[in-house]
Parts: C-alpha cells; sequence; structure tokens
C-alpha cells in the first residue's frame, strides 16, 4: 500500500500565544494560532491536506482538517506551510488539552493518499509552557502511532451519467422547494423532514442488519438538542454517522450539545477555512449547508440546525429523492473529509445543476465553471425581471473581472426589473 510520506514529511511545528477571541453570542474563548511546514518531494501539483487531533484531559479527540500553501516551488520539490489554524489550550467542558497530532493526506493524480503514521505537532511540555510565548517543535517520527483516517472518492464516470440524466429527466431529482420562516410546525419547515429521514434510516438498518446504513451531514453549525439526540440514538442502533461543521462551531463553545457529540464518539470534523485574499470582506467559514440519508435522501438549504434559534427567520432550501444526487452531494461530502473532489462535465444552461466554490464542473471546453460565474450569466440572459433575496453581496467578480454589482446596474438600464432583499442588519 502507497502512503503520503513518500511525498511529503512534515519537519517543523508552531504554536502562537495566547489571544481572546469571541463568539456569535459574544463570549471570550482564548485560543492560540499553529503552523505547520512540508517538505514535498514533488511538483506543486501534488497538494497537502492536514487532520489535527487535539486530545484533552477527560479523554476527548477533536479532529479538524486544514489546507496548506505552497513556497519555494521547484520543478521537482516544494514546501508546503498550513494556512492558519487555531486550538483552544483549556476549555470548560474538556479541560486542559495534553498532547496534539496530526497526519496528512497527500491529491496527486486525482487520487488521495493518507499517511501511515500520526505525528506529534505539540506535546505536553510545550502545550504546559508559558501561554504568551511561542512554541516551536520538530515533528520527527519519535512516538508516531497508526493513522486510521481514510479518505474515500467517488467515480467521475458514475457523476457523469448522473448528471447527462438529470439534463434529460428533470423530474427524476423528486425535488420539493422549501421556503419557511423559524416556524417548526409550518408543513416546511424542515425539522419534521430531517426527524422522519433519521428515523427512515434507522428503520432500514433494523430492516437490513448487514446493510451500510449511513447519515452524513455537513453543515456550518449543528447546536440543537433534538437534533443531536436524535443522531447518537441512531449511531447506536448501528448507522454510521458522520458530521462536518465549520471549526467555530465546535471549538468556541460551551455548548452541551457539541459535548454530548464529542462524547458520543461519532466521527466529528471541523473544517479550517482561512484563505487569504483581497476581496474576502468577511471572515470566511465552511458554510455548506447538507444532510445525505443513506444513499437516496438528502436535504440542502440556507440553513444552519439551530431550530430554537431561528426566530422569525426567513430561510430556504430543497429536498430531494435521488440516488445520483446523493453521489453528487456525497462528493463534496468526501472532499470535505480529505478526498479529492472528482472532476464531471455540465451543461451550464440545463434545468438544474449543482454548483460549489471548490467543485470541478467543467463546461463543453473543459473549463471549470463556477458559481459566480453562473450568477453572472444570468443576470446577462435576464430579459424581464431579477428578484434577489440575500444575506449580503459583496463585490463577487467573473472569470473577466466583471462585477456582479456593474452587472445588476447594467440590467437595470436595460429595462430589467431588478428587485433586491437584503438581511436587515
Amino acid at each position: 500500500m502507497e502512503f503520503a510520506e513518500h511525498y511529503a514529511k512534515p519537519f517543523h511545528g508552531e504554536l502562537g500565544g495566547t489571544f481572546a477571541r469571541v463568539n456569535d453570542f459574544n463570549h471570550e474563548f482564548f485560543i492560540r494560532w499553529g503552523k505547520i511546514d512540508f517538505d514535498v518531494y514533488y511538483g506543486v501539483q501534488a497538494n497537502v491536506k492536514v487532520i489535527l487531533k487535539v486530545f484533552s484531559n477527560n479523554n476527548i479527540t477533536e479532529t479538524y482538517i486544514v489546507d496548506t500553501d505552497p513556497y519555494d516551488i521547484s520543478w521537482d520539490r516544494h514546501k508546503r506551510r498550513t494556512r492558519d489554524f487555531y486550538i483552544h489550550p483549556f476549555s470548560e467542558t474538556f479541560g486542559q488539552i495534553n498532547c496534539i497530532k496530526i497526519s496528512y493526506i497527500v491529491h496527486l493524480d486525482e487520487r488521495s493518499i493518507v499517511s501511515e503514521k500520526e505525528y506529534i505537532y505539540m506535546d505536553w511540555p510545550q502545550l504546559q509552557g508559558n501561554q504568551d510565548e511561542h512554541q516551536y517543535h520538530r515533528i520527527t517520527d519519535e512516538y508516531s502511532t497508526t493513522n486510521h483516517h481514510q479518505t474515500y472518492e467517488l467515480n467521475a464516470d458514475e457523476l457523469q451519467c448522473d448528471t447527462d440524466w438529470f439534463n434529460n429527466h428533470f423530474e427524476s431529482l423528486e425535488l420539493v422547494p422549501k421556503f419557511t420562516k423559524g416556524q417548526p410546525e409550518h408543513p416546511y419547515h424542515p425539522k419534521n423532514y430531517i426527524h422522519h429521514l433519521i428515523n427512515k434510516v434507522i428503520r432500514s438498518k433494523q430492516d437490513e442488519p448487514d446493510r451500510l446504513c449511513t447519515i452524513k451531514v455537513s453543515v456550518d453549525c449543528i447546536d440543537d438538542a433534538d437534533f443531536i439526540s436524535h443522531l447518537i440514538h441512531a449511531s447506536k442502533q448501528g448507522v454510521w454517522v458522520q458530521c462536518i461543521v465549520d471549526w467555530r462551531k465546535m471549538t468556541l463553545t460551551n455548548s452541551h450539545n457539541y459535548a454530548r457529540l464529542k462524547h458520543s464518539g461519532i466521527e466529528l470534523i471541523g473544517v479550517v477555512c482561512s484563505p487569504q485574499h483581497h476581496l474576502i470582506e468577511v471572515e470566511p467559514d465552511m458554510h455548506t449547508k447538507f444532510i445525505i440519508f443513506n444513499d437516496e435522501d438528502c436535504i440542502q438549504g440556507s440553513f444552519n440546525i439551530t431550530f430554537d434559534r431561528w426566530w422569525a427567520n426567513w430561510e430556504s432550501g430543497m429536498t430531494f429523492h435521488s440516488k445520483g444526487v446523493c453521489r453528487l452531494f456525497d462528493n463534496i461530502f468526501q472532499s470535505q473529509r480529505g478526498g479529492v473532489i472528482q472532476k464531471y462535465g455540465i451543461d451550464p444552461h440545463s434545468q438544474f445543476n449543482l454548483l460549489y466554490t471548490f467543485g470541478r464542473h467543467t463546461m463543453h471546453n473543459g473549463n471549470i465553471y463556477f458559481p459566480h460565474q453562473a450568477i453572472l450569466s444570468e443576470i446577462h440572459r435576464a430579459h424581464d425581471s431579477i428578484k434577489l433575496t440575500l444575506f449580503m453581496v459583496g463585490e463577487l467578480l467573473g472569470e473577466h473581472s466583471d462585477s456582479v454589482i456593474c452587472a445588476l446596474i447594467n440590467a437595470k438600464h436595460r429595462g430589467v426589473d431588478v428587485q433586491i432583499l437584503f438581511n436587515g442588519h
């Protein structure tokens, strides 16, 4: 079996001093930033993703995934450094952390290659030192242990067949749009649908004990007592439950719900999203919001799973009863866990396309077709009206540096009725 160590090795870890940060509820947490450097024995086309495991004194392990950027580039080798990630040294819920280990994944030639070992990034002596001083650690094989994190890629040909089928059989999506306020009794509120589908997966496992039954959650925040309780119950019934959230939501919190989820042993991964770009106006985060139930039902929407905090906010979404759509979402899910997102071709003018910012959906000319290109294209094509309901809008640019703001203004000038609703904050 091939391992990532053949292509890359970590050699240096750094942990910054403590600083204060607040969460969405203005609760204060003291955290530290970290970085890790790698030697890569291949050209810059070899990418590296890092899995962080943070161990605390009460036997809780928290898992995060971090991207890297290249530097010192040569044709046959280069170095990589993680983007900034953050460690919470002491939490009210789990106490002091005592060790941080890393494994990693190399992406090369459309496949992901995991490391054989986990390596110590920071150990007890560094973590118990002066919290305001930088800590440095040379990463070696000493005290390395077996890596159990595995990645998975979908079949690109199957994804292509799914997409081609949707283009000609729109009804096969079995798509139901949802648009509702934060009222659980409303027939389009997603809470009842989600709990019904969790029960459906549990029944599938009970009816077919040898079947692999799964619930895959990729949602920014899932701080909801009923939802967490139901996931834990499903896991105890033999359902394989996996959750991916934004790192801040599972770290900068004293939530009992996240504590129960971490104690349960269910896979919970925090995605660290910290790119640097001059057009970024608000701090980026892992913002996907979908759930896949087994291999035939899924829901995606604008909402987090925090139903007791919706109040009167309007939220939207869609449900699908389609194995093909589940595969398209699973392609995104597996890439968030560290796999290579698979490429497939699309028709930009088809009735249905599932576009994501880091997706690899290509047009007939082979170029990647990004969501912002689709937005600009539809604005340019509009003849009668454009109606937008958004949290906010920024200076989104197309591939030719054309602005979405300018496109909307130009549409208004050519006689299109443009109406926009923003969040009132």
